[in-house]
């Protein structure tokens, strides 16, 4: 091998480098974001939505991507910031393929916690409190909220008007917005579809109001008193006259409700055991439960069945309830199982959905009296009509005591003991709830269920699994409890004839309501404003009072569609977390369906929630809780470096977001680094065409080399894989293909074969500026390919490649990425022949590479420049190679030089077999000397290098590097 002869002298060496195309540009390798991502803030975000605006309104297809209102309520966190950056991904790159974006950004603002806020900083209690004292606390609270939060999606980059000027963003607090919700109400009224009625609902004690299903949350590991009691028998039916002190046992996991028992409930189909627990005496239970029972509740291995009877052959028997005497009559239910229990069911039709329901059947068939008392109030204490030793106590605790109590006095009560189980809590207060009876408003659901299931067959949902949570939850529901007992709200605008209480509320009191708020600064003039100013004049207001009852808030941010988008609109892209299936998708889908009878969008996408690393749920307690503003601005105190938002924003695009996704100090490390590749590639894209202007000195497709042609055919490709990642919302995809073409295509493999002709050729040589050429397609294609995602760092890189060729200040380059459209890939690039040519060179490549590693290894070589390789191939393979130019394979072999033979001339050679092809690859010392210039060995070069070699000497115009120095 040729030992590497002594360097040229420093002076030498400085005058052959200046005759070098090296690379060069203003980029910075470090982002310095926390600077430099304000400093693009108006380009890339509140100039940007208004020039497109201005451009593309009215002209260009829109595009709407509707926003689901975050609450007016605390600090936006980690969770907000994945939903808030999914939203702008798919918003920039729409933009960037031409569209109009329309984008509102909106706030949920009414609700208990703001109310609950309110009240704790006005000291008082809330039944003490003015309601328009609550309601102006409570807004500027909400107000309050909202700059704060405003302040955080401008520093995040998210693309809208911020101006906040009228119609910029939408607030369920706003009196248009009000109206406008009213219309879609006045609709529902007008169709029959609000109802007022007295029936057992979600209720929040701590709250004070009543919940939809929507607002609850369940907690697996809630603790129940679990009790048996003994109903005993008052009027036997025929069945059971053989056995006067038969009693009925059942089983309850709310024995606070037993003294608001109205009935016992069986199955009519199931059959039940007359069993002997004593002489004379009897319980009744199911026949598949009496061995559970008599083990578990009586502690008896064995007890006698003395008679079976079907739960039909029980109507019309009466049982007498074991605290007040009252009639306990039979009801017959398909809820009743015998999955735990007796196959009784003790009813409360004032505390059960399933109860109320079986009782109002049982009256309905018979034509018999259906009215029910509920025995607990609003805070969830026994009234006084309960009896004088419950009334006042709490019914979870206290209460429940005392009819324990009372039950074991009266002998009623066979067994109790703890039991845990899943039962539900307010989402907001995190306390258990409980199903009371209450004069309530209502949406009618039931005739909407069909049209929903239908109008969700031309909805795509991503992931395609989401599908099915909506549509059972859709088919879940019956009716919708709308009415709220609060007073940040909007008010469900019905009047109470004085007398009667009957509700006056039909689509002309509405309309008349809706005129006097939009004239009286909105939903405070049902607060200030008289019954005379607030009913419609065909109305004696001497005769009504105002309803003091609220919307749910999930009427509010469900009627948005209604008061954000076009008439018949639909949104292109609702898109929020998981729990908005019965939360804002369904709330919107149902408002929807009833006025105008079909979906508000077009697709659903859905996102999980924020873990840590390890996948806990993030706490204060667990000290693992990461905020936005702590990673992209730093803390110290965390040792967390300022990362800036763009690399936050790449964790977002990462991620598989359809199900739950992880964050924390490793994540944000690992991130950070593909960050740097990224921006690492962009720099040495424009390092190297920093003399290179695309409008003068690109080569046509025709006139490049093989290798420049095959690597457009991978930009295509990829091009193409990237459109399909956005179109399809898989965007960790996207930056999966782009990590893979740098690290793969470009740097480890189309950079190092052409860094040769970059530097060493002329500057305006067609070699070079072929070169040049993929290289200013391969930025591009990089730069517009992660503007959706690093939208600052994207922004950057293109000002800096308009300032190489324009010789503009960076500064004043005008437009944005975002505007110049999106990839133009030329027919020509796509071609297979070429590309199925190339994947058998880089195979060859991969052969070289591990010849040239071990003579390495055994140090006969430092590097491949010291090498010239010799190809021994024939047939396809032997033809492939010699249409592929000599300088490409030198290049793409980082050698000195390659010769090709004819294979049948090593007979008897050891051959390898390469993608079906016989080769032999020889690795031999290079001939001549090293050149000084370009380093590669030539024989016109001298031992001394003092001269070059004929590509360097051409490319300089002078063979002597003395010739160089003078």
């Amino acid at each position: 091998m040729v030992k590497a002869p002594a360097k040229p002298a420093s002076v030498v060496g400085d005058v052959v480098r200046k005759t070098l195309n090296l690379p060069k540009t203003d980029f910075p390798m470090r982002a310095n974001a926390t600077v430099r991502e304000p400093q693009l803030h108006a380009r890339t975000v509140t100039e940007l939505y208004a020039t497109q605006e201005k451009e593309r309104k009215g002209v260009a297809k829109t595009f709407y991507l509707h926003d689901g209102p975050p609450f007016a309520n605390g600090s936006l966190h980690t969770g907000h910031f994945l939903n808030r950056v999914l939203k702008d991904i798919i918003n920039r790159y729409k933009l960037q393929r031409g569209y109009y974006v329309h984008y509102v950004p909106g706030w949920d603002c009414h609700g208990l916690p703001i109310e609950i806020k309110a009240l704790e900083k006005l000291k008082q209690p809330r039944d003490k409190l003015d309601p328009m004292d609550i309601r102006k606390h409570s807004r500027e609270l909400a107000l309050g909220a909202i700059e704060s939060q405003k302040q955080d999606l401008m520093r995040w980059g998210i693309l809208a008007d911020w101006s906040g000027d009228k119609g910029t963003r939408y607030l369920t607090m706003d009196p248009e917005y009000e109206v406008k919700q009213y219309d879609v109400f006045k609709q529902m009224v007008k169709d029959g579809l609000i109802v007022q009625g007295y029936k057992p609902v979600y209720w929040s004690p701590s709250s004070g109001t009543a919940l939809a299903e929507s607002e609850l949350e369940y907690q697996d590991d809630h603790v129940s008193s679990s009790a048996y009691v003994r109903f005993p028998v008052k009027h036997s039916p025929v069945a059971l006259k053989a056995f006067p002190n038969i009693t009925a046992v059942i089983w309850t996991t709310t024995p606070w409700t037993i003294p608001a028992n109205r009935g016992l409930c069986v199955r009519s189909n199931l059959e039940y055991a007359i069993v002997e627990v004593a002489p004379g005496q009897h319980d009744l239970v199911a026949l598949a439960l009496v061995d559970s029972y008599a083990q578990t509740v009586l502690h008896q291995e064995h007890v006698k069945v003395v008679a079976t009877v079907w739960g039909k052959d029980l109507t019309g028997g009466v049982f007498r309830h074991p605290l007040n005497g009252q009639d306990s009559i039979v009801l017959l239910g398909d809820h009743v199982t015998t999955d735990a229990g007796t196959g009784i069911v003790h009813t409360a039709p004032a505390h059960g959905q399933e109860d109320y329901f079986a009782w109002m059947a049982h009256h309905a068939q018979h034509h018999t009296d259906n009215s029910m008392t509920c025995l607990v109030d609003e805070k969830g204490c026994y009234t006084a009509e309960a009896g004088a030793d419950l009334a006042g106590l709490f019914v979870q605790t206290h209460g429940t005591e005392k009819v324990l109590e009372q039950l074991t006095a009266s002998n009623a009560l066979v067994s109790v003991s703890n039991y845990t189980h899943r039962f539900p809590y307010d989402w907001r207060t995190k306390k258990p709830i409980l199903l009371r009876a209450t004069k309530q408003w209502f949406a009618k659901l039931d005739s909407l269920h069909a049209l929903g299931h239908e109008a969700l067959d031309n909805v795509n949902m991503h992931p395609k699994a989401s599908r099915r949570r909506l549509e059972a939850t859709l088919s879940s529901r019956s009716e919708w409890c709308i009415s709220r007992q609060r007073a940040w709200g909007v008010p469900i605008p019905v009047f109470y004839e004085k007398d009667t209480m009957e509700p006056l509320l039909n689509d002309v009191t509405i309309a008349h309501v809706q005129k006097v708020m939009l004239e009286n600064g909105g939903t405070d003039a049902w607060w200030s404003q008289p019954v005379s100013t607030l009913l419609a004049p065909e109305y004696d207001p001497a005769q009504y009072v105002k309803g003091t009852d609220t919307l749910d808030v999930w009427f509010d941010s469900g009627s948005s569609w209604n008061a954000v988008l076009p008439k018949g609109v639909q949104a292109d892209i609702y898109l929020e977390g998981s729990d908005q299936h019965r939360g804002w998708f369904q709330s919107s889908l149902l408002t929807s369906l009833a006025v105008q009878r079909k979906a508000p969008y077009k697709n659903v996408i859905t996102h999980g929630f924020i873990l840590d690393e390890r996948g806990q749920k993030m706490s204060k307690s667990l000290g693992n809780v990461l905020v936005p503003h702590d990673i992209i601005e730093g803390q110290p105190k965390k040792k967390i470096p300022p990362y800036g938002v763009d690399t936050l924003r790449y964790w977002v695009a990462s991620t598989d977001y359809t199900s739950q996704v992880g964050i924390g100090p490793n994540t944000m490390i690992k991130i950070s680094d593909h960050v740097r590749k990224v921006r690492n590639t962009a720099r040495f894209l424009l390092a190297n065409l920093n003399d290179f202007d695309p409008r003068i000195d690109s080569v046509a497709y025709s006139d490049m080399t093989s290798l420049d042609q095959y690597m457009l055919h991978v930009l295509h490709d990829l091009q193409a894989e990237i459109t399909d990642g956005y179109e399809t919302f898989a965007f960790n995809k996207v930056q999966q293909a782009i990590a893979h073409f740098i690290a793969t295509d470009l740097s480890a493999f189309y950079m190092e074969a052409c860094k040769d002709r970059l530097y060493c050729e002329a500057p305006a040589d067609p070699f070079r500026r072929s070169a040049q050429t993929v290289l200013d397609v391969a930025l591009e294609t990089i730069t517009k390919a992660i503007a959706p995602v690093v939208c600052h760092t994207a922004e950057d890189i293109r000002l800096h490649r308009l300032a190489q060729f324009t010789n503009a200040m960076l500064n004043d380059v005008p437009g944005s990425v975002f505007l110049e459209g999106w990839f133009e890939p030329k027919p020509e690039w796509r071609n297979d022949e070429v590309a199925a040519a190339w994947k058998v060179l880089r195979s060859l490549r991969l052969q070289v590479n591990r010849t040239v590693e071990q003579l390495r290894e055994q140090g006969a070589i430092k590097t491949t420049m010291e090498c010239n390789i010799d190809i021994y191939a024939n047939g396809e393979l032997a033809d492939l190679l010699k249409q592929v130019n000599s300088r490409i394979l030198e290049d793409m072999l980082m050698c000195s030089g390659v010769k090709l033979f004819d294979l049948d001339a090593s007979a008897g050679e050891t051959t390898t077999v390469m993608d079906k092809y016989p080769v032999r690859v020889v690795v031999r010392a290079a001939e001549g000397h090293k050149c000084p210039r370009c380093w590669k060995y030539a024989l016109e070069v001298n031992e001394t290098q003092e001269t070059l070699c004929t590509r360097c000497a051409t490319a300089v115009g002078c063979s002597s590097v003395h010739d160089l120095a003078d």
